[in-house]
């Protein structure tokens, strides 16, 4: 059974929700070498590649700033936002600012994948991890509008290839402590990361009895997600959100995607110093 383009779905809800119009808060900056947060989230997830079932997973979130340089883990942002500015995960400064336009760097560790636990892609080889330098320019389209475009590339040499990930995010506030974000983001890449995570090699095929697969450059997937972020109080913030991924084109008939579809859910909550 075919299922419905993400990408058309997302652009109607998108568009419904234009029409709203709201004043907001003026983002604070995180101050130098005194701001931090410590928590956790309990993110439920699936891998489109593979035979892994979906998982329900723990895992610490911290942020902290040093001078200009700041230190995330993924998930950071989502409760930094809340009234103060979106954090990249990795190491990351901004470059440069304005009302309308920002423009940040960072870097952050791309954990890659191993098959050696799979029934089927066991014989595969693992996907090497390695470092990621990234650029990211941001712009605000209206108080409630904003847009940006990330590029992403593999720093180490190691078969990583080039990203760039395009989203649109509309922001909805409840109150001055809530509000829930509506986000849209569509993924492209260049053929040597596509080969290297989508693709199966004639050599590893051969080794494994898989049907070999090449592909090149385009757009591989669109994701969907909701989320709801509150200050509880002075110190306390946090969030919950849903998430929907599907894949796109060449990517989504690889033998490796045994689903072109999946759901994620994440809870976090998070203690800030200020």
């Amino acid at each position: 059974m075919n299922r419905p383009p993400l990408l058309p779905c997302a652009l109607v809800a998108a568009s419904w929700a234009v029409a709203a119009h709201a004043q907001q808060a003026e983002p604070v900056a995180l101050e130098a070498s005194r701001d931090y947060l410590l928590g956790a989230s309990l993110s439920s997830s699936r891998d489109p590649f593979g035979t892994n079932e979906q998982k329900l997973g723990l895992r610490p979130i911290w942020a902290f700033q040093l001078g200009r340089f700041r230190f995330a883990t993924s998930g950071a942002s989502a409760l930094l936002a809340q009234g103060r500015e979106t954090v990249d995960s990795g190491v990351s400064t901004v470059l440069a600012r304005s009302d309308l336009l920002s423009l940040s760097t960072s870097l952050s560790i791309d954990e890659g994948r191993s098959w050696k636990d799979d029934p089927v892609y066991g014989g595969l080889p693992r996907v090497r991890d390695t470092v990621r330098g990234r650029v990211t320019a941001g712009v605000t389209l209206s108080p409630r509008w904003s847009a940006s475009l990330r590029a992403s590339q593999d720093l180490l040499g190691r078969d990583g290839g080039l990203r760039l990930d395009s989203g649109l995010n509309y922001r909805h506030p409840l109150s001055p402590q809530t509000h829930w974000d509506l986000s849209l983001g569509i993924g492209w890449a260049n053929g040597t990361y596509r080969q290297t995570h989508y693709g199966i090699a004639p050599n590893a095929a051969t080794a494994t009895g898989l049907q070999a697969y090449a592909l090149g450059s385009g757009f591989d997937g669109a994701s969907l997600g909701w989320r709801l972020t509150s200050a509880l109080n002075r110190n306390w913030v946090a969030y919950g959100g849903l998430s929907v991924y599907q894949l796109q084109g060449a990517v989504s008939r690889s033998p490796l995607a045994t689903r072109n579809t999946t759901f994620g859910a994440t809870l976090g909550l998070a203690y800030r110093n200020n």
